[in-house]
């Protein structure tokens, strides 16, 4: 349970830190998600989040933009199309699972009483 809340916070504060800082503000939302919610999957969390979000904006804008854009960007790069978007979603998912990984080991983990 606290994975998809940690899935859906991250990908929350993303859109809304997207409006206005650039494209690196994924880490943000990604170090905030693994600080509050600590779950067992941290990296998987940042990183299907960013996934998800960039891959609806991409597909988003794919079907309403008038040019097409990702065509040329690839040729830029000497890349195909697909490969281009794959590797756009790679490098914006490893980005944020590793910040949430990182925000995770912020919080001490507790210690147990071993008393006997």
């Amino acid at each position: 349970m606290r994975f998809f809340q940690q899935l859906i916070f991250i990908l929350i504060v993303s859109t809304v830190l997207s409006l206005w800082l650039p494209w690196w503000s994924i880490a943000i939302a990604g170090f905030l998600g693994g600080a509050i919610f600590h779950s067992g999957k941290n990296f998987l969390a940042g990183f299907l989040a960013i996934i998800i979000l960039w891959g609806s904006m991409i597909g988003w804008t794919e079907w309403h933009a008038a040019s097409d854009l990702t065509t040329r960007v690839a040729q830029i790069f000497s890349l195909n199309k697909p490969l281009l978007i794959v590797v756009t979603l790679l490098i914006g998912g490893i980005g944020s699972g590793l910040a949430a990984l990182t925000g995770s080991y912020i919080r001490p983990k507790k210690k147990k009483n071993l008393y006997y």
